[in-house]
């Protein structure tokens, strides 16, 4: 009898010395996995991408309603029929009432107005590339929409590089809880773990995440400083060219046509409306193409950050650390009960 519960106590003691050593095996890797999810938040920079991300979405946000759009779309088709009015109808009409040949009528606004010739000579390169632009933040909207509700609408972007790191350290504590109490320890890490494979999904954040993956790759070949400096230029030289059309050219084209400047912008009006329209509305035009380039040009640096970042596959870290916690914890609780 005595040597049956000798042997009785061998066993169970030969089960608590095979099941310690794993115990602690599966409490180590839990803290591994918090270490890990800490080491990512720090490598992969997201104490930075995160403010950059909600700035650069906080600044385009404006620009990219339906209404701004719109907005932007009409400014540019002024700008294109002030283009095609001038060189097809004003030009000719003009440099008959001054009884010059179209040559020399060109010849004499490049020489006293060179700011007008230059940026009519712009517009037929400018009027395509803001119109791509337009285009291409059209296109985006939708991904835009997606991405500015990361991690959720009413939570900014910057909550998540905090959320990371926060979550490695509490995997961390309780994989170390494990080493103290394997039943505490591992239900807690069921817990943690399934909630963070459930609540990622409950939030959409692997088809936001991947949304605004796809939204930084479409940028990628758009959005650079090449951009932003040929934009800014090209504004700089429409600006100037509507500037010295209103107050040069047709103050001087007044008095050699023998026209008051009401005259003259009856004139315009009656017959060549497109320009006589963007002369009133050109300043407000270039106030919001500057607006929108000065985004660009602001949000520059804040892009490049968050550039090299997969948001997808951070989600995608995170779900996977969840799993393996629930499944540690899941491991050591069927250990404990064995034994």
């Amino acid at each position: 009898m005595k040597n049956r519960v000798s042997a009785s106590e061998s066993s169970k003691s030969a089960t608590l010395v095979r099941s310690g050593p794993l115990h602690k095996a599966t409490a180590f890797l839990v803290m591994l996995i918090g270490v890990g999810l800490v080491s990512i938040t720090l490598i992969s920079n997201l104490f930075a991408v995160g403010p950059a991300f909600e700035n650069l979405i906080t600044d385009f946000r404006p620009a990219l309603t339906q209404s701004s759009i719109d907005t932007a779309r009409a400014d540019i088709a002024g700008l294109s029929a002030v283009e095609n009015e001038f060189t097809t109808k004003l030009a000719p009409a003009l440099s008959q009432q001054l009884k010059m040949t179209p040559e020399q009528f060109n010849g004499f606004v490049s020489q006293n107005f060179p700011a007008v010739a230059a940026g009519m000579s712009a517009l037929p390169t400018v009027v395509p590339t803001f119109n791509g632009l337009i285009d291409t933040l059209d296109k985006q909207r939708p991904l835009f929409a997606s991405a500015d509700a990361i991690p959720t609408i009413n939570l900014p972007a910057t909550t998540v590089p905090w959320a990371m790191f926060g979550t490695g350290l509490l995997i961390f504590l309780i994989g170390a809880l494990m080493l103290r109490s394997p039943n505490a320890g591992a239900k807690a890490a069921i817990v943690v773990g399934v909630l963070l494979l459930v609540a990622p999904i409950a939030l959409s954040l692997p088809a936001k995440a991947a949304d605004a993956d796809q939204l930084n790759a479409n940028l990628k070949p758009v959005y650079t400083q090449e951009l932003v400096t040929n934009a800014a230029g090209a504004l700089t030289t429409i600006g100037a060219m509507g500037n010295e059309m209103q107050t040069a050219m047709l103050p001087a084209l007044a008095t050699q046509l023998k026209m008051t400047p009401d005259q003259l912008q009856s004139f315009l009006g009656s017959n060549f409306p497109a320009t006589a329209q963007a002369l009133q509305t050109m300043p407000a035009s270039m106030e919001r193409f500057n607006g929108l380039v000065k985004v660009f040009d602001e949000n520059l640096a804040n892009y490049n950050t968050l550039k090299p970042v997969g948001l997808e596959r951070l989600i995608q870290t995170l779900m996977l650390a969840g799993a393996l916690v629930a499944l540690l914890g899941g491991l050591t609780t069927l250990m404990r009960r064995r034994n």
